[in-house]
């Protein structure tokens, strides 16, 4: 838990899924290592079973063990934390996009 000015603050994520789209391996300018990816996440409501697709991104050594061990469909647990940002799409309009910055994963199946 981290304390800002007196207030409590809590920003930590764990989802158990499938790694469901190519996963979008590339460096930055910087030399960085990042992975990009969505994790189908399935959930049940009383009426039926249904699925979220949630936005990922990891960094640097963890990235690359993404990339290298992850693939479609792969079943795993993260943790990582919210984050937020303002980023132009193709037609120039600017959009906010939500995803979980990635700080640890377990791969829970073998693969293949």
């Amino acid at each position: 838990m981290c304390i800002t000015r007196g207030r409590e603050a809590l920003n930590k994520v764990f989802l158990v899924g499938r790694l469901s789209r190519e996963l979008d391996m590339r460096v930055t300018v910087s030399g960085k290592a990042v992975c990009s990816f969505s994790l189908t996440v399935a959930f049940r409501t009383r009426v039926r079973e249904e699925t979220d697709a949630i936005d990922c991104v990891a960094w640097d050594a963890l990235a690359e063990q993404i990339a290298q061990e992850g693939g479609d469909g792969r079943r795993v647990a993260i943790e990582g934390r919210l984050h937020s940002r303002q980023r132009e799409g193709a037609d120039g309009q600017r959009r906010k996009v939500t995803e979980v910055v990635v700080r640890d994963i377990e791969f829970l199946d073998k693969p293949g």
